[in-house]
């Protein structure tokens, strides 16, 4: 008659079970250290002197100059550069360094810290517009955080599609941004046969104060990088929008 009950597995070894508690606990905690160290604020897209000239960097650098002035240490602007610039140089090196060790902890077991802790707040963030040139006119067929023109939006205003946008509205991302420019583009030739380009630009604008935001008043800013591209590039006589240079950024386009 066979045993009824299943052979019960090794115990394991004493010291072994002595040990795993103490071993347990120093994983853990490599863990939470590695997971501390990757997610501390670093400029890491930001190390590079033209990214410096946006308005929301230069808000924050005006900001830390008041602070220091505050306490006596005036300094100017471009000398303060200057010496934070050779500070984040040194910071980053030093930091390449330190994380150096997790490097394969973070690849393997997924644990890259690609969100972290926020370096100062985006008071100048830039909102993306997508036209298309149909019938000799630009229209509107997207405007971001606006459930009026919503091409796509489900998918542009989704979670993980949106940290991508943020970095497009900035310089330094620009290759990235034709490249999305080019998607788009492709997309725009299915949606619309008719429209012969597509225009993306960003409108740039400062974040109002609370009171201003809450009581409905809406910000005024300009438009930046903006890109076109047509949408049936091996096709002749396609329709050439107007060029953009000459345009005004606040010219007037249609609703869809």
């Amino acid at each position: 008659m066979p045993d009824a009950h299943p052979p019960r597995a090794a115990a394991p070894p004493r010291a072994f079970a002595r040990a795993w508690p103490h071993l347990r606990a120093l994983l853990i905690s490599l863990h939470v250290l590695a997971v501390i160290l990757g997610a501390l604020p670093a400029p890491s897209g930001g190390m590079k002197r033209g990214a410096w000239r946006d308005p929301t960097v230069q808000d924050e650098f005006a900001a830390w100059r008041g602070r220091l002035a505050a306490v006596g240490l005036d300094v100017d602007a471009q000398t303060f550069e200057d010496e934070l610039w050779a500070f984040a140089t040194r910071f980053m090196a030093a930091r390449a360094v330190v994380l150096k060790p997790f490097g394969p902890y973070y690849r393997h077991f997924g644990t890259l810290q690609t969100w972290r802790m926020f370096v100062a707040p985006h008071r100048y963030p830039a909102r993306l517009h997508i036209d298309i040139y149909e019938n000799g006119h630009w229209v509107n067929v997207y405007e971001e955080q606006n459930p009026g023109p919503d091409w796509k939006q489900g998918l542009l205003e989704q979670d993980r599609f949106r940290s991508a946008l943020f970095r497009y509205s900035w310089a330094s991302y620009e290759r990235s941004y034709r490249q999305f420019a080019a998607w788009i583009a492709k997309a725009a030739a299915v949606d619309y046969p008719e429209a012969s380009a597509v225009r993306l630009r960003w409108f740039k604008y400062k974040t109002l104060p609370p009171a201003q935001a809450a009581a409905g008043v809406e910000p005024t800013g300009s438009f930046i990088m903006t890109h076109v591209v047509p949408t049936h590039p091996d096709e002749t006589g396609a329709v050439t929008p107007p060029a953009t240079a000459a345009e005004p950024a606040d010219a007037p386009v249609e609703a869809p």
